[in-house]
């Protein structure tokens, strides 16, 4: 597990900050009435319990707790007790806040919620990886090439992409390309509007960064055998049963050797071990960035 997708974490504290002006924080009247005269000055701790299990993402809050808090004038100290792609158990305390008892009760949704959404994406990615080394064990001894690897599309929401993609990596994924400019992915809608694959490709390899792959979504057979001749350094196939997908790999395994290969489209947990074949280098699962099931948390001032 490498969870350091972004050192920095500054989509943390963008996020928050965002979450928490869009939550209009500072005319909150019930914290501003419940707590009276006395709401700027008083102090109080609180606790962010788990209600599930569930894979930690959420390392990076901690500093966007404090530089939030900070930045409106209101400090709070925020303490994790947990590292990213630790498990935790339901009734588990993940964090601990201390500080400005406006600031707890102003921030206390939008925390919640950045955190239900990295957990969520972070849990299920490491169900999937789970799946996959156990299915792999089968093969581990003569295999010639590796487990599948397990990534995220870019079906994420707009601007919560670094977000979607640290949580990935905390759950034991990879990333795909991380925007448009990260690599080339020549689909259908492409080959349509270039008039095929061969035009697609070509049109491609000409246009982008020559360190970067050409690869190419294939819908069957015959389009598998056409990226093959136009080129292509991987190809993605889509929507293939998974035994469309043997015999795909065994059609590569002569005509192009080293054509990375990867499986897509409605792989979930429910048949994903299907799609774990030497010769399957990804496994690629939008769901887990556009259905995922957020973790549910809690907090709990103790005054």
């Amino acid at each position: 597990m490498n969870a350091d997708y972004h050192v920095s974490g500054d989509f943390w504290m963008d996020l928050l900050k965002k979450g928490m002006n869009e939550d209009v924080w500072n005319m909150d009247w019930t914290t501003i009435g419940c707590l009276g005269r006395a709401g700027a000055k008083k102090q109080v701790k609180a606790r962010i319990i788990s209600k599930a299990g569930g894979i930690w993402a959420c390392a990076g809050l901690k500093d966007a707790i404090e530089g939030c808090s900070a930045a409106f004038g209101m400090l709070l100290e925020a303490k994790n007790t947990l590292e990213d792609g630790q498990r935790f158990k339901a009734g588990q305390v993940v964090m601990y806040w201390a500080g400005s008892a406006r600031m707890v009760l102003a921030m206390e949704r939008s925390a919640l919620n950045l955190a239900q959404y990295a957990c969520g994406i972070a849990t299920a990615t490491a169900e999937l990886t789970d799946i996959v080394a156990r299915t792999w064990k089968k093969y581990s001894k003569t295999a010639k090439t590796s487990a599948p690897r397990v990534t995220a599309t870019r079906k994420t929401l707009p601007f919560y992409r670094d977000l979607a993609i640290h949580s990935v990596v905390c759950g034991g994924g990879r990333s795909h390309r991380v925007n448009l400019a990260g690599g080339v992915l020549v689909k259908e809608n492409h080959i349509a509007a270039a008039g095929g694959i061969a035009g697609a490709v070509k049109g491609a390899r000409a246009a982008a960064p020559h360190g970067l792959k050409i690869e190419v979504e294939v819908r069957n057979q015959i389009e598998l055998q056409q990226a093959v001749e136009a080129g292509a350094d991987a190809v993605l196939l889509d929507n293939f049963k998974a035994a469309q997908v043997k015999k795909a790999i065994v059609f590569l395994k002569t005509a192009a050797p080293g054509v990375l290969v990867e499986a897509s489209g409605g792989i979930n947990d429910r048949n994903i071990q299907s799609f774990v074949l030497p010769g399957v280098d990804v496994i690629s699962c939008g769901g887990l960035t556009h259905s995922v099931r957020a973790v549910d948390f809690t907090l709990l001032v103790d005054g």
